[in-house]
Formats: structure tokens, sequence, C-alpha cells
């Protein structure tokens, strides 16, 4: 199995697609928000162009409102892994959600179950107001969208937030397949200017009326919390101005960056390539390399 990962804006849906062509293969997203319908300009979906025919798994498979965990990725993405072993297909699993990713590459552990039956017996001392404060400890984004009065809601959303967490179990850094690993890199003043250029082409592309639409059907759920939507919420809010919503999606994707280049390299034991904006043929020729000297092996 093949498995791209790096910081957003960098370049790994290009690299997957060319590594797709040469091994004659499909890919597999490992991203959190492409799961979903309408998200689009704002998840850097690749466009039907850009797939230059290659099949893409997990991708436009749930409306906005749904709920999707890294628990539920995990189950969907094991079976891909299966279907593709079935098709005689090494899987190519390109994304920027490391957890997800993990969670399917290592033996993780979640719990099937949808709601903790003695969730309103564990705290049914708690006042709405303490058990909201609760949710919000667990998953600040939803605190924000349940009123502390609508308890029965507040535990759904605790009860989630507790049995998706990854159970600390002692197999869980044992590897489940067969994978190579490469993470993307670049320097970072050099990807931050690639990451505002970046935005400001979504922008064009239509990023606001993309989610002004979401955003006028009443959606709130946690898909549009998502970096680039959530921020122009706030300006449809009257929160911010157009201006300050734009600077904050550059400013909160510079910070998902930093934060995906910590994990990977720290949770994973990645083959870096150092991304040349000139020649990215050198990075697909740099990425061949590591896959078959994977395979001499």
């Amino acid at each position: 199995m093949i498995v791209i990962v790096g910081p957003t804006g960098i370049g790994k849906t290009k690299l997957s697609i060319a590594l797709a062509k040469r091994y004659n293969t499909e890919i597999i997203s490992g991203d959190s928000v492409q799961v979903y319908k309408e998200l689009n300009i704002g998840s850097a979906k690749a466009t039907s162009q850009e797939m230059e025919e290659i099949p893409h798994h997990l991708i436009n498979l749930y409306d906005p409102r749904d709920d999707f965990s890294v628990a539920l990725y995990q189950t969907l993405v094991r079976n891909k892994i299966k279907d593709f072993k079935d098709r005689g297909l090494v899987p190519i699993i390109v994304g920027g959600t490391g957890l997800y990713i993990k969670s399917t590459l290592y033996d993780y552990n979640f719990s099937d179950s949808k709601r903790d039956p003695n969730i309103e017996e564990k705290y049914k001392e708690f006042t709405n107001y303490e058990l909201h404060n609760v949710l919000v400890k667990k998953d600040f984004e939803s605190s924000k969208k349940i009123h502390l009065n609508n308890r029965k809601r507040v535990l759904q959303a605790i009860s989630r937030s507790e049995l998706n967490k990854v159970s600390e179990n002692k197999n869980k850094d044992i590897k489940l397949y067969d994978f190579t690993l490469i993470g993307l890199t670049m320097e970072r003043q050099k990807l931050y200017e690639l990451i505002n250029a970046r935005v400001d082409k979504m922008l064009e592309d239509g990023l606001i009326d993309e989610v002004k639409n979401l955003y006028d059907k009443g959606i709130h759920s946690n898909s549009v919390s998502a970096i680039g939507y959530k921020e122009l919420y706030k300006y449809f809010d009257a929160e911010w101005t157009l201006d300050e919503a734009i600077d904050k999606i550059k400013q909160h994707s510079r910070n998902l960056a930093k934060k995906q280049f910590t994990f990977f390299s720290n949770q994973f034991d990645c083959k870096w390539i150092t991304v040349d904006l000139n020649d990215f043929n050198k990075t697909i020729q740099d990425a061949i390399k590591i896959i078959e000297s994977k395979k001499a092996t």
C-alpha cells in the first residue's frame, strides 16, 4: 500500500494521481471533510479534470448534516482496502487528516455503539449548566451549536465524543498493513506563501458562494466547522468583516499546516520528500524511487 501525507496545499493530490497512473490503481481519500457533498472548494477536492479519470474513493459520500467520525472512516477505508486487494490493486491513501489515516493503518479500536446506554446515569447529578461545560471540554465545536437546556442532545454529543475517542490499548502501535509512507515537506515560508495564494484561488473559484449556499440552508453541523467554512459563517453572522474572515482562513490554514507537520513527524515514520515547485516531476520521481526500493526489499 502507498500512503501520502503532508500539510495542506503542498501537492499531495498531484503526486497521488501521478502514482495512480503509473501503478494502474485508484485513490482513497484521507481527508475528514472531503467525505461531505457540497463541500468542494473549501475542502480542496480534486476536480474531475484534475482526477484525470482516476477513480477516487471516500469523496462525496455524506450530506453535510450527517455525523462522521474517525471510527466510521476506519471501517470504510478498511473495507476499501479489502476491495482493492480482491481486485489486485495497490491502494493509494492520500490526505492530511493524520488521525484518520493512522487509525486505519494501525490497530486502533473503537466502540461500535452510537451512544453509551449508561450516559444518563453517569451524569444524573449534573445540572444542565455543569453538563454543558463537560461538552465544552470534550467537543467545543458541538457545544457552540447545542443549547445548554437541550439536555438530551448534550448527552448524545458527550456520549458520541467519548465513544469516538481512540481506546488506550497496548496494540495501537501495531501495523495492520504493509505500506510505504511518503511525507511531503517544504520550507515553511514557501509553504505559507503557497497556502495564502491557494486561499485566494479558492475565493476566485467561488468559495464564498459555496459557503453561503450551506449557510442559507441552515446547515450548522460539524462539517462546516472546517477551515474555510467556519470563518465565512462568522462573516455571514456579521461577527467579522469579509477581510477579517479571509485573513482568518489564511491564518488557520497556516496553523493547520504546522500541526500536520508535527503530527506526521511524531506519529509516522515518513520517507520525506522536499517538494520542488519548479520541477514537480522530480518530486514524482523521488516518490517512485522510495516505492521501488521498498518493493525490492
